[in-house]
């Protein structure tokens, strides 16, 4: 039986970036690949990777409430930073608790609509098509007489690694949002995210995975770069990933 998890606890947004590293970050073109067959169906591809929970949302509000639920800081995607915002909260409070909107949660669909540019990037690495100002004013012209949204659940992974050099991603954040910071890109080489993923692919990090916690502590955005800036000796992060 299917097993639903429960949900985790415009003007265009600057953020911040900052490198893990000692050296410049090559450019990531996209997550990594993930085996999957491109005769299938967009939404058939959504729904098939393992860990994935896809789920259907009716929302309705002022276009201005929109801003306070989702965050589009990540110009890749557009997911949900505050779980407490209006439109949220009274969507969570009607439904039961596999249909109820999570924190990080995705919008892959609005009104129907597959969100180009999510599955290009998946079946052909590509950096085009809808981006999160796209979404959001999609969202913007609909959600004020009712709009029907797909969301996608992300999974956690956590990955433990000594600290015996560095760590060799780029995190990017908003300042004074809720969301955590997300990478924007990997170095390859000896840093030790791309070691972890060498030897871990099926349980590997990606461009796009957020920061959720280091060494059991749940941050701010700010304090959980500098964590991951200073710490030393075993590390463990956890992440929010999306495929």
């Amino acid at each position: 039986s299917l097993k639903f998890p429960a949900p985790g606890s415009c003007n265009w947004p600057r953020f911040t970036s900052v490198m893990l590293c000692e050296t410049c970050c090559v450019e990531a073109g996209g997550s990594a690949e993930v085996g999957i067959d491109e005769r299938a169906s967009p939404m058939d591809i959504i729904e098939s990777h393992p860990g994935n929970y896809v789920y259907d949302v009716k929302l309705r509000c002022k276009p201005e409430q929109l801003d306070e639920a989702f965050d589009r800081a990540n110009p890749e995607m557009v997911i949900v930073g505050n779980t407490s915002a209006t439109v949220v909260s009274d969507w969570n409070e009607a439904n039961p608790p596999s249909r109820q909107i999570g924190m990080y949660d995705r919008i892959v669909k609005v009104d129907g609509e597959l969100l180009q540019g999510w599955w290009q990037r998946i079946l052909c690495s590509s950096t085009s098509g809808a981006g999160g100002k796209d979404i959001m004013k999609k969202l913007g012209t609909k959600v004020a007489s009712g709009v029907s949204v797909t969301m996608q659940r992300p999974q956690e992974r956590t990955i433990t690694v000594e600290r015996t050099a560095r760590l060799g991603m780029n995190l990017n954040y908003r300042k004074g949002t809720l969301a955590k910071p997300w990478i924007s890109t990997i170095e390859d080489g000896t840093c030790l995210i791309h070691q972890w993923n060498q030897s871990n692919p099926s349980h590997s990090v990606t461009v796009n995975d957020r920061v959720i916690s280091v060494n059991g502590s749940a941050l701010s955005a700010v304090d959980t770069v500098e964590k991951l800036r200073t710490a030393t000796g075993t590390l463990t992060i956890k992440f929010v990933h999306f495929e």
